[in-house]
């Protein structure tokens, strides 16, 4: 019973308090309420009606505090910005202190309809719009002397105009206007409350209560395959055709090289286009990168085979001179090939050394070798008189366009062997490796060099998204 009468009375002690401890709040609250009404009564305060008016300005203190810079446009020739506003300002007529309130009130934005604010607006803005989510962002304090400060959280668009003579190696100077719009500067002066500290983009803030939620989203690659990575993969791919193509058909491997480089570059430019501009190389980049080297390679390569084409010529006709300067020197240095019944007689007068007389002769003389010269087509620029010849030669063995062998001092200075070696040793660097050849490889280096990039680039990007 002494146990129940402890509590009961311990329990009333306790009510007794939280009742007085409400009393006093609600009776506070009553009073807060009351004196916020009496500072915006209109029967003395309109708010209408600009601080001090008629008489000194209204000094309007700005700061800025920078949130984040979410795009700049060259196209559009703006930049967004997101950042707080907060005015400062003097209104003798919200003294608190005079009517018996302590040295702040803190109150809703609700406030602001019923007292004067300043109309600051920003002349070059494009779009701009006040945060809203979940509640108005926004908040208004009344200081004891009469001190007001409002604070305002904005998303503005303004317009930035810029020089792009260096681009991309340009910097852009972008300014942010903030005016008042109906006061001239004999009623309202702006100023950086701060000085230059006013705009800060990093400043130490007030800790709140916060609640931070992280989201975490993985993009659906299958678009992007679509997109971006199976076009490229075709293109690549159709480049390889021209390996196929006889490398006689000039236009048409030039021009399925020049297209697939073309649409390679288009692709890039319209992936390029739909992405942020960043500093640092994404993993499409490199994919798209490699894709154009390959293309950009396989044009290349028919390129190469036209110049060992070029050069294989080149090196047929060299062989023909050695061959009949071989002959030449064969027949200064020993028992000559020649029968005695086509034996040539020594001319009369030597001619000077003539490469189409060369072909000619090396054709006539060495009808069971394949040489590159066309002798249908090579007529002979020295006819010899009859009276030149000591022995009689008979027209069937000789042709009647035969000339002199002329003598080529460039190759009379070697012997023999040296003739056979230097032959043997051009027609083999030449044939180490035929323009045919370089196709067959390219057919099977390509698609390997590709294959095994697809293998690593993949394995590499899915393991570190996770994926794999």
């Amino acid at each position: 019973l002494i146990d129940y009468n402890a509590y009961i009375s311990i329990m009333n002690i306790t009510v007794g308090c939280y009742h007085e401890q409400f009393r006093k709040v609600s009776e506070l609250s009553r009073n807060i309420t009351h004196i916020l009404n009496i500072l915006v009564n209109k029967t003395y305060y309109d708010k209408r009606l600009r601080p001090n008016y008629g008489g000194r300005t209204v000094d309007v203190g700005i700061t800025m505090h920078v949130s984040s810079i979410s795009a700049v446009s060259e196209v559009e020739m703006d930049y967004t910005l997101d950042f707080y506003l907060r005015q400062n300002w003097m209104d003798p007529r919200l003294n608190i202190k005079r009517l018996g309130a302590k040295e702040e009130l803190t109150v809703g934005w609700e406030y602001t309809k019923d007292i004067w604010v300043p109309d600051t607006f920003f002349p070059n803005e494009k779009k701009s719009y006040m945060h809203t989510a979940t509640t108005h962002n926004s908040f208004l304090r009344i200081k004891g002397s009469g001190e007001v400060l409002t604070s305002q959280r904005l998303t503005v668009t303004a317009s930035c105009p810029m020089l792009l003579h260096l681009f991309p190696l340009d910097s852009q100077e972008c300014t942010l206007e903030i005016e008042s719009y109906g006061y001239s500067d004999a009623d309202i002066r702006l100023f950086w409350l701060k000085g230059f500290q006013s705009v800060t983009f990093d400043a130490e803030i007030r800790k709140l209560p916060t609640l931070t939620c992280h989201l975490t989203f993985s993009r659906n690659l299958s678009f992007y395959w679509v997109q971006i990575y199976q076009p490229a993969l075709m293109v690549v791919m159709i480049s390889w055709v021209s390996f196929w193509i006889s490398r006689e058909s000039a236009p048409a491997r030039v021009t399925l090289g020049i297209m697939t480089v073309l649409t390679m570059t288009t692709l890039m430019t319209t992936t390029n286009g739909q992405l942020p501009k960043v500093s640092y190389v994404k993993a499409v980049d490199i994919y798209l990168g490699f894709c154009y080297v390959m293309v950009f390679c396989a044009l290349i390569e028919y390129a190469f085979v036209t110049y060992k084409d070029k050069r294989k010529n080149q090196q047929k006709i060299e062989d023909a001179f050695a061959k009949v300067a071989q002959e030449d020197a064969q027949m200064s240095a020993g028992p000559s090939l020649l029968t005695p019944l086509n034996r040539l007689p020594p001319p009369m007068h030597e001619t000077s050394p003539n490469p189409w007389q060369l072909c000619s002769t090396s054709c006539q003389l060495n009808t069971n070798e394949e040489l590159p010269c066309e002798c249908d087509k090579l007529t002979s620029t020295t006819s010899l008189n009859a009276s030149t010849w000591m022995h009689p030669v008979d027209p069937f063995a000789i042709p009647q366009s035969t000339t002199t062998i002329p003598k080529y001092p460039r190759f009379q200075r070697h012997s023999l062997n040296s003739f056979k070696k230097l032959s043997t040793k051009k027609f083999r660097n030449h044939h180490c490796c035929s323009s045919s050849d370089i196709d067959k490889y390219a057919r099977i280096i390509f698609p390997s060099i590709f294959l095994v990039f697809n293998l690593l680039y993949w394995s590499i990007l899915l393991k570190h998204s996770g994926r794999l």
